[in-house]
């Protein structure tokens, strides 16, 4: 990973500059940003990789509601980290994080990527971390530290699992092999405060780390609860003034966190960003602490207040790690919250290759089957695939134009529309009343899509 990150420049989505061209009233959105505890510092002096990478490692030092790292890890221990890729400069948070356990004497790290992590970033993160082969069968640590490998979580390898739980419905569950074998797991995740206003795994583990079959019915609207879990309800879901379905839903998704406590998850790192993309703050803590933080944070939700306007401009602020299709739906996703009836969105990033078959395929035909697997193998599922049909309905409510560096072909195959400059912007600002702006866009949706009734009757 790059050690000094550069920062996509975007100049058109500042409001001030961008409001003599639209004769109405103009808004902003900035990412949720966690605070913690008074006492807590959790901002870095700069965003330079030595100030973010220091800042992790003392988030460690003094986490919410836990003692001290070097209290939970024993010399030699395997320690885990559950990565989220689309973490601010994620590569200086992990670096900062390796520090602290290699305080500890830990024997061995493995650094677990979400499925969805590019090649590029898998590929950065080795060359900067990895020091051992994670196939050989002797993962001894080198002289004077951890051994660390890194790999990206590949769901439909069962080779690659661990049985965890049964479901109610006597479905396996299986997580990541490394994740399940480690003495110590910590996940490492954005800052999303619509996973808790949808009552999502706040540690990220569940569904990203499971197997492709569990992830697939879980997307399709299929929520597990557990054999022998508590699925006990908060009272704020029982009183919900909402209805039965979207009830028992908030409902269902309150036990899916359970998963994290079958892993044994007893410490997480979560990690907002600021408007240019880059780390704002960062808090370690329990995962009941950090629900709470990210419960209470101001977020984006559909409100009489909620702000919105014909024309939204959702924007991919942030490092090259920010610029994927994932999150490029992500931001269509909040944008489309925002916007004014069939209204236009406008994606502003430097996104600068082609969407994979999966995504392909789901902008394309209208196919949820799985393919044949062999022996080894789950159904074939990716977990972008939600993410890409998701893109493909507001398609089809929305008109929605894609800066990025791509051809114009390549883009419009797609049907997605294009915009080449901020002068095209202006012009087209000129033709609504009103736009709004929602920066670092991709943190303002949440981290899994699921389709549920009221999205696809055939899921």
């Amino acid at each position: 990973m790059n050690s000094n990150p550069r920062s996509i420049s975007l100049p058109v989505v500042a409001a001030a500059d961008y409001r003599h061209a639209v004769p109405g009233e103009m808004w902003e959105l900035s990412p949720a940003s966690i605070v913690g505890p008074i006492s807590y510092r959790s901002e870095p002096r700069d965003n330079s990789s030595a100030s973010v990478a220091k800042l992790a490692t003392s988030s460690l030092a003094t986490p919410v509601d836990f003692p001290s790292i070097d209290a939970a890890i024993l010399d030699g221990d395997h320690v885990a980290l559950a990565v989220d890729p689309n973490v601010p400069q994620v590569g200086d948070v992990i670096e900062g994080v390796i520090e602290a356990l290699s305080g500890c004497q830990a024997g061995r790290i493995s650094i677990v990527l979400w499925p969805e992590t590019s090649a590029m970033v898998v590929e950065s993160l080795k060359t900067r971390f990895q020091n051992v082969d994670p196939d050989a069968s002797d993962v001894s640590p080198p002289s004077g530290g951890p051994a660390v490998t890194v790999i990206r979580h590949e769901p439909q390898m069962r080779s690659l699992m661990r049985y965890v739980a049964a479901d109610a419905d006597a479905e396996a569950i299986y997580l990541s092999r490394d994740l399940v074998d480690a003495d110590f797991a910590i996940p490492i995740v954005a800052a999303r405060a619509a996973d808790a206003i949808g009552r999502l795994d706040k540690t990220g583990v569940f569904p990203m780390f499971a197997d492709s079959s569990t992830t697939r019915r879980y997307q399709g609207g299929i929520l597990p609860t557990f054999t022998g879990g508590d699925d006990t309800i908060d009272e704020d879901v029982e009183s919900a003034s909402e209805p039965q379905s979207n009830a028992s839903v908030t409902a269902s998704n309150a036990a899916v966190n359970e998963v994290g406590f079958l892993l044994g998850i007893q410490l997480m790192i979560v990690v907002s960003s600021k408007v240019d993309g880059l780390v704002g703050r960062i808090l370690a803590g329990t995962p009941d602490a950090i629900r709470h933080e990210l419960e209470t944070l101001h977020a984006v939700v559909e409100t009489e207040t909620s702000p919105k306007a014909g024309l939204v401009i959702a924007a991919l602020d942030g490092d090259a790690t920010a610029q994927t299709w994932a999150n490029v739906a992500r931001a269509a996703i909040a944008a489309a919250e925002h916007t004014e009836g069939e209204g236009m969105i406008v994606i502003w990033s430097r996104i600068d290759h082609a969407p994979n078959e999966v995504w392909q395929s789901e902008l394309g035909p209208d196919d949820w089957e799985s393919t044949p697997r062999s022996v080894d193998e789950f159904n074939d599922w990716h977990g972008e695939r939600v993410l890409a049909r998701r893109l493909a309905m507001l398609l089809s409510d929305h008109r929605i134009l894609l800066h990025s560096e791509l051809a114009s072909a390549d883009v419009e195959a797609l049907g997605v529309g294009v915009i080449g400059s901020v002068e095209e912007l202006r012009k087209l600002g000129e033709s609504f009343q009103g736009a709004g702006v929602i920066r670092a866009a991709q943190f303002h949706a949440a981290s899994v899509a699921r389709l549920t009734q009221y999205d696809d009757q055939d899921s």
